[in-house]
């Protein structure tokens, strides 16, 4: 999807349960361990049609093998973008600005690597295996980096790093050095990163059901499959049960070892 390239080359993340790939104007989604062989679910741009759609394949099904889970016009989303913008004032009122001697007298520490997100930390933790990258337990233990001194992480190259209470992580920092060379450092609570997610999510999905197109449209489009609403909610079920698994959202859990991934 655009010229972006993910780390290595690859063309997606592989996970215990699941392979993600992303193509020209799609994103496929395949569930791993499933009782339907070669089941997938797929999320294309509609970069001609002008509608994005979600659409279930399951080879089992023959000619009746695709169905339409969800779609939405363009247009439509684009005349209610003003709806999301408290998003990004709401999550800038999350961070604050971190001090050392305030992590101090918490006895609050500090670690890199735990949640590689940038191209370049996830490159040093991972490796294609089948086109898509997958997890190197030791590379990733080898990236994690406890400083001695909290004063080390003036040393940090600018990125994220974890802050840790009594061994539980309690939150996410980062480093930011301006153009004078002057470190910023700053900080967002996990808590409170969680309950925003949560907030946002419900937000964007009801605003996204508000405006998707009816199934009974879908006769209008050849390319959108009518279901009933019973298997439309089981396939949606499927989904959310492989990403809502635990640690299905953290990169060092949403990877899995040499061996374990397999090709949509």
């Amino acid at each position: 999807m655009g010229d972006y390239r993910l780390p290595h080359n690859a063309k997606g993340f592989a996970g215990d349960n699941f392979v993600v790939e992303f193509r020209r104007d799609k994103i496929v989604f395949v569930p791993k361990g499933g009782t339907d062989p070669g089941a997938h679910y797929t999320l294309h741009a509609g970069t001609r049609s002008g509608i994005i759609d979600l659409h279930e394949t399951n080879p089992a099904a023959g000619a009746d093998q695709h169905k339409t889970l969800f779609a939405v016009r363009h247009e439509d989303i684009v005349s209610h973008l003003g709806e999301a913008t408290p998003m990004l004032s709401e999550f800038f009122k999350l961070i604050r600005p971190l001090r050392l001697g305030w992590l101090k007298r918490h006895k609050i520490g500090i670690a890199r690597g735990v949640d590689p997100v940038s191209d370049d930390d996830v490159a040093a933790v991972t490796r294609k295996h089948k086109l898509h990258l997958v997890l190197d337990e030791l590379l990733y233990q080898q990236s994690l980096f406890v400083p001695e001194f909290l004063e080390e992480v003036y040393d940090f190259p600018d990125g994220n790093f974890a802050l840790f209470h009594r061994g539980r992580k309690i939150g996410i920092g980062f480093k930011k050095t301006d153009t004078n060379g002057q470190v910023h450092l700053f900080w967002i609570k996990h808590r409170d990163l969680l309950r925003f997610g949560n907030a946002w999510q419900k937000k964007l999905s009801d605003a996204l059901a508000r405006l998707a197109i009816p199934t009974e449209r879908y006769a209008d489009f050849w390319f959108l499959r009518a279901r009933s609403v019973a298997s439309a909610d089981t396939a949606r079920i499927a989904v959310r049960a492989h990403l809502d698994e635990p640690g299905g959202t953290a990169c060092h859990s949403r990877v899995t070892r040499h061996g374990g991934a397999g090709a949509p």
